[in-house]
């Protein structure tokens, strides 16, 4: 307490607070700059004690945070006082809302106190547009989530190699479906979905792109480069993603605990980038990968029933359970975690709504295979738009196995097939795991996909292994 005025009835009592700081956020080794924009963006928000609005000028600005600055005799910003709505204005046209909290007041050069503010929430929409101004402040030619022009980047997909023939062979029949979902992703930019790209007037040189699989797991992928004069922009937009996913998983309204990524194990590339992190890492909790064979099914034996003692019907918690305990003994890592398995998801009907509030489709189902009714394997019935994912690998049938002695290649080729009469394509994509029953059972598989995960609470250690092994700098 300061000071105390008055008498009796009416008494004016004047405190200030104990501490300068206090800790909200665990401190982080690599941090999103700070930026100084000019023209300085204004903050302005209704005080929440004094009810009257207030603006300030921004003297710095990052993903995580900003910083004002005000007279010390003037001051009315608390180290703890949390701004409920607040807005951040951009050169007099671009508002970006969110909430925020003062996490220190210092005295600074004359009379000022320079006040420092977290950023505790926005939705995506405005996360995208703070970080778009950000990137292109340090580099005109990235970009976050801005409108493409779909000629450049199927162009641009087609001069990578990343739509080869055969790929492209599986996309021709369903085209217009495939360019309504693009325009939906590409040009309405919905919230499930965002993309990284690095262009020069006009012409793509590289994209990233994420978009949101499972409940709480946002999945990477269609990564992408062509070379720039000397820029490596494979790098390029992969800093771009990391710059966005550093700050993003602390929002509630990004919804992610897990990012996860499939690639082939002999692509080098991805290998050393997200597998060589999860080899030194060797903490399966914090990032996992798990092996899994592909093989395009075509249905042909639709029709055919389980043979006696065998039965095919929706998971039940206790089958969830009891994989559980076959998948953490084998790998001990995410996979359960990030699909949403660990135990029933009540929330997962939230992201199909929101799927289907923008017009696209994103469901998932899980059951199980068992013989005289003890469980042999789960098989998880994934549905999304085609072209969602280019390699359809959210669109198809994921088969997790847990007893493989008992369990014969033809009994669950059969049960594969019943679930199959659930798609229109004529190749269901599945994926089987573990590899080792893939092998055993000589499973004529066409490609292996690594299933990596990483726990974004571990994301600033992954930051920290691309920078040391790639050189890769956040500033």
């Amino acid at each position: 307490m300061v000071r105390q005025r008055g008498q009796s009835a009416e008494k004016e009592i004047v405190f200030a607070p104990l501490n300068v700081e206090i800790k909200r956020f665990k401190k982080k080794h690599i941090r999103n700059v700070r930026q100084k924009l000019a023209p300085a963006p204004r903050l302005s928000f209704f005080h929440p004690f004094l009810g009257k609005k207030v603006q300030f000028e921004v003297e710095d600005i990052s993903t995580s945070g900003f910083s004002v600055q005000e007279e010390a005799d003037e001051r009315v910003l608390l180290p703890g006082m949390i701004i409920p709505e607040a807005t951040l204005g951009f050169a007099g046209f671009l508002k970006v809302n969110c909430s925020a909290q003062v996490i220190y007041c210092k005295p600074c050069e004359g009379n000022g106190v320079r006040c420092g503010l977290a950023i505790l929430d926005m939705d995506i929409q405005a996360y995208s547009s703070l970080t778009h101004i950000l990137t292109s402040a340090m580099d005109p030619h990235a970009y976050v989530s801005t409108e493409v022009d779909m000629d450049a980047l199927w162009e641009f997909f087609f001069e990578t190699g990343f739509l080869y023939p055969k790929k492209y062979r599986l996309i021709q029949p369903q085209r217009a479906q495939f360019k309504e979902t693009y325009k939906k992703l590409y040009q309405d930019n919905p919230g499930i979905a965002r993309h990284f790209t690095y262009q020069r007037n006009g012409r793509i040189f590289g994209h990233i792109s994420m978009v949101r699989a499972y409940e709480r797991a946002w999945m990477i992928h269609h990564h992408s480069a062509k070379v720039m004069e000397n820029k490596r922009t494979g790098f390029m937009v992969l800093k771009q993603i990391m710059h966005y996913l550093n700050d993003m998983h602390r929002l509630p309204s990004a919804c992610m605990d897990y990012t996860m990524s499939y690639f082939r194990p002999e692509n080098k590339f991805p290998d050393r980038v997200f597998g060589g992190f999860a080899r030194e890492h060797n903490n399966p909790r914090g990032c996992s990968m798990d092996l899994f064979g592909y093989l395009p099914y075509t249905r042909l034996s639709l029709g055919t029933k389980l043979p006696d003692g065998w039965t095919l019907s929706l998971s039940s918690d206790r089958d969830l359970w009891e994989f559980e305990q076959f998948y953490m003994s084998h790998s001990g890592g995410l996979l359960l975690d990030a699909m949403g398995l660990r135990h029933t998801d009540a929330r997962q009907d939230s992201l199909e709504e929101v799927y289907r509030n923008l017009g696209l489709t994103r469901t998932w189902q899980t059951y199980s295979l068992k013989s005289s009714g003890k469980l042999t394997a789960l098989l998880i019935v994934n549905h999304s738009d085609f072209g969602l994912n280019l390699s359809e690998l959210l669109n198809g049938i994921k088969v997790l196995v847990s007893n493989s002695k008992v369990l014969p290649w033809s009994v669950l080729s059969t049960a594969i097939s019943q679930l199959a009469g659930e798609y229109e394509m004529e190749r269901v994509p599945v994926l089987f795991y573990p590899m080792s029953y893939v092998e055993e059972n000589e499973i004529p598989y066409e490609k292996r996909y690594q299933m990596w995960i990483l726990n974004v609470q571990h994301g600033n250690e992954y930051l920290e292994y691309m920078q040391k092994k790639f050189r890769i700098s956040y500033q």
